[in-house]
């Protein structure tokens, strides 16, 4: 149902806007004489041009020989013609602008000869965006990752361990402080999903969660083994909800240990650094600002919630665009699409909503900040682009890290663009928004329950084991935030 209704109208042509529900958009338009006579000789003589009349040269006949030789064809596009001269007429006074430059515009003719016409057009609109009031956001506090000195000390050993020398163990069981390599898999997930592949884990406390500890000691290479992954006590009870209890699979496929080089100014030196005293300040001034950053990485993440929030309604052509790119980008990967063909219809269409969730929320996030950029003049200059890393350390330490490439396509510019300007968005609701109230203690600890094992969420997180040892740690992979979009609009297709 229409929602609004608008009339305008001038010299040949009047018409009633009405606003519909998915920013659709109808103008019910009513064609006077002389567009409907222009659009008629336009398409006599397009007609004329493309057909060949016995007796004449291609595109010379006359007419009216043209129109009683091919009359569907001339009144096809006449009504093509008359779509297009009315919308041109009807825009200018609606001042309703096209989601797309491509976007589809379609026409229902109701009637039409030389004296007048009546048609609907029909187009989708860009979203009209609610206000957003950042002081309404409230942010809960987040905890800063470990940068104490002992922490600085165990990053180092990770820069050295980058140059160890591992030796393979063959025969012994597995024991406190040796290096593994597994595979792990969450057996919930049809098909199980790899969690780790041919990744190096350090049989230590620090470095393991206690269930694979527990399922690894005394195994040896080439066994598999199966348990429940349950949170480490240490945790604290929202990192428990967020780690519930999944059965697991452990694939070992060797055991190592490791020697490293000698800590002295000689490898200070090999990775770039004066000393080992200058060594352990970088990696302390790397280990703060990576904190700052998970910090402002995890706010922005809740400033999303908020922004999300907001309802408002999208076009679905825009919606099923971005859907149809994000599972192309993922089919492209060889492995998925191998998954992907296996797979039933009801996995696909499991999936493709899911994507598509992904898609709209990516879609509106997109427009509310576009908004917000554009009322609060904020944008993007090239010294906020940060470059590559020339700080050795940092580059061994962070290998993964996204930054910007000058000599990268301009699709590829353009999304690290967005990118950015969707971080400054976000950081400016932050910089505006209100900090909740910490939450009470309790008075008194009540009992812990143990977690059932049989229970499981089955669209959470397995329980982390914890860090793989530096030198071969395997990322997840991660989703742009954003996505993008263009202004729109293409000449009327007839609607079906």
């Amino acid at each position: 149902m229409s929602t609004k209704q608008e009339e305008y109208k001038n010299d040949k042509i009047k018409f009633v806007v009405h606003k519909k529900s998915k920013c659709v958009i109808e103008f019910e338009v009513e064609v006077f004489r002389p567009i409907c006579v222009e659009a008629q000789k336009k398409a006599a003589k397009k007609v004329g041009k493309e057909v060949v009349v016995p007796g004449f040269r291609k595109g010379k006949a006359p007419p009216e020989i043209v129109a009683k030789r091919y009359p569907h064809d001339l009144d096809k596009l006449w009504q093509e013609e008359i779509a297009q001269a009315s919308h041109k007429e009807c825009s200018p006074l609606a001042n309703i602008p096209i989601v797309r430059q491509d976007a589809t515009i379609t026409f229902t003719m109701h009637s039409h000869s030389p004296e007048g016409a009546k048609l609907t057009l029909s187009f989708e609109t860009i979203p009209e965006i609610p206000s957003i009031d950042p002081a309404k956001c409230l942010l809960n506090e987040v905890k800063r990752p470990d940068t104490s000195k002992e922490k600085v000390e165990e990053t180092v050993r990770q820069t050295q361990m980058f140059f160890a020398k591992w030796d393979e163990v063959k025969d012994q069981p597995i024991k406190e402080g040796d290096f593994i390599i597994l595979d792990i898999d969450i057996l919930e997930e049809d098909p199980p999903q790899r969690l780790f592949s041919n990744t190096r884990f350090e049989v230590v406390d620090k470095s393991m969660s206690q269930w694979m500890k527990k399922l690894v000691i005394g195994k040896k290479s080439g066994d598999v083994v199966e348990g429940i992954s349950v949170p480490d006590d240490s945790l604290s009870e929202e990192e428990k909800k967020e780690y519930p209890p999944k059965k697991m699979r452990l694939t070992i496929h060797s055991i190592e240990e490791m020697t490293l080089p000698e800590l002295d100014d000689a490898f200070a030196k090999q990775i770039g650094t004066a000393s080992v005293d200058d060594l352990r300040k970088r990696v302390e001034t790397l280990l703060n600002t990576k904190a700052d950053e998970q910090v402002r990485e995890q706010q922005r993440e809740q400033v999303t919630k908020f922004l999300l929030s907001h309802p408002f309604e999208l076009p679905d052509s825009v919606i099923e665009r971005e859907t149809k790119f994000r599972l192309d980008q993922m089919i492209s990967d060889p492995k998925f699409k191998t998954d992907w063909d296996k797979s039933n219809d009801n996995q696909k269409k499991e999936l493709i909503d899911s994507i598509k969730g992904q898609a709209e929320n990516a879609v509106r996030i997109f427009y509310i900040c576009r908004k917000i950029a554009a009322d609060q003049s904020l944008s993007v200059s090239p010294k906020d682009v940060p470059m590559a890393t020339t700080d050795p350390v940092e580059a061994l330490l962070y290998p993964g890290q996204q930054h910007h490439d000058p000599r990268q396509p301009d699709v590829k510019q353009a999304e690290a663009y967005s990118r950015i300007l969707l971080e400054k968005t976000e950081d400016w609701v932050i910089s505006h928004a209100q900090i909740a109230p910490k939450k009470k203690e309790a008075k008194a600890a009540a009992p812990k329950k143990e977690a059932k094992k049989g229970k499981t969420a089955p669209k959470k997180k397995a329980a982390a084991p914890k860090k793989a040892a530096a030198g071969k740690t395997a990322k997840p992979k991660t989703a742009a935030k954003k996505s993008t979009s263009k202004k729109t609009a293409t000449k009327p297709k007839k609607s079906s």
